[in-house]
């Protein structure tokens, strides 16, 4: 310590070198993780991303959905009924205008429902007639949480139209950025049952008249909803059902998309990485040589009052260690302001809690270590000349 603190010009000048390779390398990989890393949060904060949805109509049994559901991909999967039957005409009064709107089937663990909030169910209505409105649905028919809709269903018997009523109650508001479309998300049930009727079946429990449903076997159901658990997911879930001859829509290109980007930061982080890295071994390794040079007559009169080589490499390694722990610590505070400025400026660009640039404490931390081991190795060429210093090249200097 204190022979780095007599050659404090010397020592000043191989940290500052040494973080002058760093910075830059720190701020590539700041911007790497803050862009990639927003992009990548928006592409899970919206469920739509993680979403599979079959191409066209298919007859679909329990057994395909509970094999689904088993799979470790599979987030959430839901049943869905024909999408000529998958409409209701609401109205939130007598008077308002009435609106049709697309209806889907719901459960627990909705991922499209798992970000917003829920009102209390009144205790008049049964589960299955509570209902989620999107954004755009809610506000066409000037409705809101805790509102109450008349939704009716209609079918034509004979030549003659026929029409069933039920009171529903809004229990959520899912955002706009989630769904954009006017939609109704209803319990699985209902639209069962909305489909039955418009087939001509009686709903007894909901009181509406027809003919009494015939016992035809397993229900099947048109189509689906499934969600993945992650993004590499969705991939994984498009081969499984295109191994079963079943064609999917995803959302694979915006996927993509933000893989591309992320592969290309890493490419030329690597190569960037590569270079400057060679530029500052070469640096750290000549300053540690020259060093060694500098102090060369006082090492050797060390030698001579019985230090040994190892003694002498630790040293020299010591120095080399401080010089890459004071860089690094230098580094991460050059690069937080940098970071700082940067999402300053960028900020009204960016959404709530998003970074252009930033990098975790632990990736700071991984970065002092990382130096240390780098000067240490660079002053394997240092001890490597220390080695060469005899005890006799102090002997005229006694």
């Amino acid at each position: 310590m204190r022979n780095y603190r007599r050659a404090w010009l010397f020592s000043a000048c191989a940290v500052f070198s040494l973080t002058a390779f760093m910075v830059p390398l720190l701020t590539l990989l700041g911007i790497k993780e803050g862009i990639i890393g927003s992009l990548t949060l928006r592409l899970i904060e919206n469920p739509r991303n993680l979403e599979l949805t079959p191409v066209g109509v298919g007859r679909f049994e329990a057994d395909f959905f509970k094999e689904l559901a088993e799979h470790p991909e599979t987030a959430f999967i839901i049943p869905e009924t024909r999408s000529i039957s998958a409409a209701i005409l609401l109205q939130a009064s007598p008077d308002a205008e009435a609106r049709w709107i697309d209806l889907s089937a719901t459960g627990p663990g909705d991922p499209l429902l798992a970000q917003i909030e829920t009102a209390a169910p009144p205790p008049d209505i049964p589960a299955g007639q509570l209902i989620h409105l999107s954004a755009a649905a809610a506000e066409n028919l000037k409705t809101e949480a805790g509102g109450r809709l008349w939704g009716s269903v209609s079918r034509k018997v004979e030549g003659h139209m026929q029409k069933a009523g039920l009171e529903l109650v809004v229990v959520g508001v899912i955002p706009r950025h989630v769904v954009s479309r006017e939609m109704a998300f209803v319990p699985l049930s209902l639209m069962e049952m909305t489909e039955d009727y418009r087939n001509g079946f009686s709903v007894p429990l909901l009181g509406w008249p027809g003919r009494e449903k015939p016992s035809l076997g397993p229900t099947r159901f048109a189509g689906f909803r499934l969600y993945a658990r992650a993004l590499d997911g969705v991939e994984v879930l498009r081969q499984y059902l295109a191994e079963r001859h079943l064609e999917v829509n995803t959302k694979a290109e915006d996927i993509a998309l933000v893989r591309s980007l992320d592969h290309s930061f890493t490419v030329v982080f690597i190569v960037l990485g590569s270079v400057v890295g060679l530029g500052a071994f070469a640096s750290a390794t000549s300053s540690a040589l020259d060093q060694v040079i500098k102090m060369r007559r006082a090492l050797a009169l060390l030698r001579l009052l019985g230090f040994s080589t190892g003694g002498l490499l630790i040293f020299a390694m010591s120095q080399a260690a401080l010089t890459g722990f004071l860089a690094a610590a230098l580094a991460d505070g050059l690069f937080l302001l940098i970071a700082a400025v940067l999402n300053d400026y960028f900020g009204p660009s960016l959404g709530f809690g998003e970074r252009v640039c930033r990098l975790g404490q632990d990736k700071l931390l991984i970065t002092i270590g990382v130096s240390l081991g780098f000067m240490l190795l660079a002053s394997a060429a240092a001890g490597w000349k220390i080695s060469g210093v005899e005890p006799s090249e102090g002997m005229r200097d006694v």
